[in-house]
């Protein structure tokens, strides 16, 4: 089992060049942080790390698959992740904490713990819809239970939708745009 120190890079211990680090993505790390998005992971971080005199560049190529629930039916969906990254850290006694670009970390701190920021990366590279491929892929009974239309409205609702440069549509935005230049 994974403890918390399995993420933390005592940075300081290292010296100045490239360096390779490897992390796992697996079902403690999401215990550890709390984790309620995903039901499980299995997925590797191989991280480079380059460390200069005054900051630390972490490329960081994540690929595994991880599990959550289905948006549609609640069932287990496992999905691939491949990411890559890079974290930048740097040292300021005035400025702490990430502000989206760069990892500010005090000069008197000598070691970086990577687990909410791998837990983030890979929660960030989800999609945002979360479904089987195929609705038949789904739990049938939960399907059902969410069925609040009939098969001929759910056909019509899956059909593709028409853009705005087809038929009427276009049309009317013409005549719009046209009125509007007229006033002006």
């Amino acid at each position: 089992m994974n403890t918390n120190k399995d993420y933390v890079i005592p940075f300081k211990g290292y010296k100045t060049g490239v360096h390779e680090l490897e992390f796992p993505i697996d079902d403690a790390l999401l215990e550890s942080v709390g984790d309620e998005e995903m039901i499980g992971s299995e997925a590797v971080a191989k991280v480079t790390m380059t460390k200069g005199a005054s900051l630390l560049t972490l490329d960081v190529t994540v690929s595994g698959e991880v599990t959550v629930e289905c948006d549609r039916c609640l069932d287990p969906l496992r999905l691939p992740v491949e990411i890559e990254d890079t974290l930048v850290v740097k040292f300021s006694e005035d400025e702490e904490g990430f502000d989206g670009e760069v990892l500010w970390l005090n000069p008197a701190d000598a070691e970086l713990d990577m687990r909410e920021w791998l837990y983030e990366t890979v929660l960030l590279a989800l999609p945002y819809q979360r479904v089987h491929e195929s609705i038949e892929e789904c739990n049938p009974e939960m399907v059902e239970r969410f069925k609040i239309v009939s098969e001929e409205e759910f056909d019509r609702l899956a059909e593709p939708k028409s853009t705005i440069a087809e038929g009427d549509t276009a049309d009317k935005l013409a005549e719009l745009k046209r009125r509007l230049e007229e006033k002006n």
